[in-house]
């Protein structure tokens, strides 16, 4: 009948709002300032009116205290706007991410370099020590399942053809999808990044409420948005908030792997 959600990332959004649109009172509790913090503001807000459209309680820039039961409802005790508040719920849903599972490799006997529970990788996914490979999440470069796929075919090939031809992995085309409802797809650098690793950038974005056929579906929460390099125009980053994320993408995907521009 009624659950909280603690966090905001994909795991946390995509379940939250399948389990309201089932019936479930939800709650989500984030403790940044938006929910999808890795990505831009701009793309979560979309989402998070959505959300609260649809009935979902959506709580951020919230900070945890402490975890109490009441009967079958176990409540959780928060700060939020300065107000000290509580949540009650027959289920918490904890989707405030993962860390590696590597504890019981005894990683420190083969003397495998580890910095903040993730395993160091290069591009070639080798390790520190060169006959070591480690791929997926417990290299902590994206926890994406297809970036994940990539890793291993990388490690595999880098395995077994000890030659000059190493395969390398790069993230100018990594590609995210979260799979809610409006839905959110990015491929390459998003604005926080670009400010990150101090890559010039001019940025444009474009409505749906002001497009005919997102306006004839109503759907009108969400916007396009590129990033093009100011000299250039070559596009850097591509992201898209509302209907049919998933699939426009791709156009800007094959875009973006012929380096082409805004132009």
């Amino acid at each position: 009948q009624s659950m909280i959600v603690l966090g905001g990332g994909p795991v946390a959004v995509e379940l939250a709002q399948f389990y309201s649109r089932v019936g479930t009172k939800v709650t989500l509790i984030q403790r940044s300032r938006h929910i999808m913090s890795e990505g831009d503001e701009d793309l979560a807000h979309p989402i998070e009116a959505k959300f609260r459209q649809e009935g979902m309680v959506v709580l951020t820039n919230t900070k945890l205290h402490k975890f109490t039961k009441d009967g079958p409802k176990k409540i959780v005790h928060f700060s939020h706007e300065g107000q000290e508040k509580t949540a009650a719920a027959e289920v918490i849903l904890q989707a405030l991410g993962r860390r590696p599972n590597i504890d019981s490799l005894n990683l420190e006997a083969a003397e495998v370099e580890i910095q903040e529970g993730k395993v160091v990788v290069d591009n070639t996914m080798r390790t520190n020590q060169p006959h070591i490979f480690a791929v997926g999440d417990v290299n902590g470069l994206h926890e994406i399942v297809h970036i994940a796929i990539e890793h291993g075919e990388i490690a595999g090939w880098n395995a077994t053809n000890q030659t000059d031809t190493q395969h390398r992995y790069n993230d100018r085309l990594k590609t995210q999808v979260v799979f809610t409802n409006p839905q959110v797809a990015s491929i390459g650098l998003s604005e926080k990044e670009c400010r990150r690793k101090h890559v010039a950038y001019n940025v444009a974005s474009y409505p749906f409420n002001d497009h005919g056929k997102s306006m004839t579906l109503g759907e009108l929460h969400g916007h396009v948005k590129l990033l093009a390099d100011p000299l250039t125009g070559t596009i850097l980053g591509a992201h898209i908030v509302g209907p049919e994320a998933a699939e426009l993408i791709h156009e800007l995907i094959a875009v973006m792997y012929f380096h082409g521009t805004v132009h």
